[in-house]
């Protein structure tokens, strides 16, 4: 359980930080497309921790449905949830192209990102830093 936990901070960190560095060449809908993704994975793997089933979804509001959260946090985390799908089928944006997204959009996208993982720092980052500790142990022998 915790292993499968594990993946998903990684691969959620690994995003957060793709986010961050499209910035740098401009790829302004696919940083928010990647801060979406990197809370999705983030929340699954905090519903892992939590022993609570992982709905197959993309859809944030269904995972922070599951967590015990301020009503008014919810409601910021699922802003991201349009993400998913306007940054990358042209018929599904309302209001929001990908071509529409500016640096300062990204910047706010990824800000709140970092503000879920900074809310579930205490659950993750211990995980993280035991998964490197023994990453480093099996290295040595």
């Amino acid at each position: 359980m915790v292993e499968a936990a594990i993946k998903w901070f990684k691969q959620a960190n690994y995003d957060l930080t793709m986010a961050e560095r499209n910035i740098e060449i401009e790829g302004y809908a696919v940083s928010a497309f990647l801060a979406h993704q990197a809370v999705e994975k983030l929340l699954k793997g905090i519903l892992i921790v939590r022993g609570l089933p992982v709905p197959r979804t993309h859809q944030i509001e269904v995972l922070v449905s599951e967590l015990d959260l301020k009503r008014s946090f919810k409601e910021r985390i699922v802003e991201l949830s349009e993400d998913y799908t306007q940054t990358r089928y042209p018929d599904a944006a309302v209001g929001f192209s990908f071509d529409e997204y500016t640096e300062e959009v990204a910047r706010e996208k990824i800000a709140l990102a970092k503000e879920v993982f900074d809310a579930f720092e205490d659950v993750y980052q211990p995980l993280l830093e035991e998964s490197d500790d023994e990453s480093d142990e099996r290295s040595v022998d």
